[in-house]
């Protein structure tokens, strides 16, 4: 166990730098200022937003549904492929280290940074979104609070399946681009235990429980089925564990064949 924590730490403190460098975070750093940029084009161009409205349907549709995934993906993906794609991983191996550090330094080192990334771009979105000029909901802490919490906890859990996704698969980002889109996008709406199995359902749940009643009025949060908060927040800290526990173990199984 120490092994592992010692070298888990140390892969954490020699990736932070390389991912600052790293054009996929660039990539990731535009995405997450995209819903500012679109929030301040409406609180400027539209009149009948108020800025409470404004922040919690686009907080929801823009951020919570398609930035969080996606920079989750787009970083979390990189844990194992990236040292898979530039042939760096055999040499890793060949080090006295646990298999598991791998993946668990890397991670913890793309959620520091992942975790910056959506505090900036949230903390700009609110910002733009205050600014909107309709009468109605106010921009209060019982809206912001559980939307940045949402969307840093959200971020963990995909970049924690992503980089799980990349000690099972070659190519993990479109696998995890598939569920997210594609599976999550249809179970989540559908009626039933169905959405038990997303984790937008649960993210939606741990945000209805401890925000403002305008959530409520969301299109997404009227559906029945919601869950307590605190159980949502258990389910989704499971499932970052359990990604990281089964990506551990078949890192620490698989035989990487590097083709010539």
């Amino acid at each position: 166990m120490r092994a592992l924590v010692s070298s888990s730490a140390l892969l954490f403190a020699m990736h932070v730098p390389r991912l600052l460098r790293a054009r996929r975070t660039l990539i990731v750093l535009i995405l997450a200022l995209g819903p500012a940029v679109i929030a301040w084009l409406a609180s400027h161009l539209a009149k009948s937003p108020s800025p409470g409205e404004l922040a919690s349907n686009a907080g929801w549709l823009l951020i919570l549904q398609v930035v969080v995934p996606l920079t989750g993906l787009v970083l979390g993906s990189a844990a194992v492929a990236e040292e898979v794609d530039d042939r760096t991983l055999t040499y890793l191996f060949t080090r006295p280290m646990p298999r598991a550090a791998l993946l668990l330094g890397r991670f913890a080192a793309i959620a520091v940074v992942l975790t910056a990334i959506l505090l900036i771009g949230v903390a700009l979105f609110l910002l733009a979104a205050s600014g909107a000029r309709g009468e109605g909901e106010p921009l209060v802490a019982g809206i912001a609070r559980p939307l940045l919490g949402a969307t840093l906890l959200g971020g963990v859990v995909y970049a924690a399946l992503a980089a799980a996704l990349g000690a099972f698969v070659k190519h993990p980002m479109i696998v995890g681009l598939g569920y997210a889109f594609a599976i999550e996008g249809f179970l989540a709406n559908l009626p039933g235990r169905n959405q038990l199995l997303t984790v937008q359902h649960h993210l939606r749940s741990w945000v209805a429980s401890s925000g403002e009643p305008a959530w409520g009025r969301v299109e997404s949060f009227q559906a029945s089925g919601l869950l307590e908060g605190s159980t949502a927040l258990v389910v989704l800290a499971s499932i970052t564990i359990g990604a990281l526990v089964l990506g551990s173990w078949r890192l620490s199984r698989r035989e990487f064949v590097m083709a010539a």
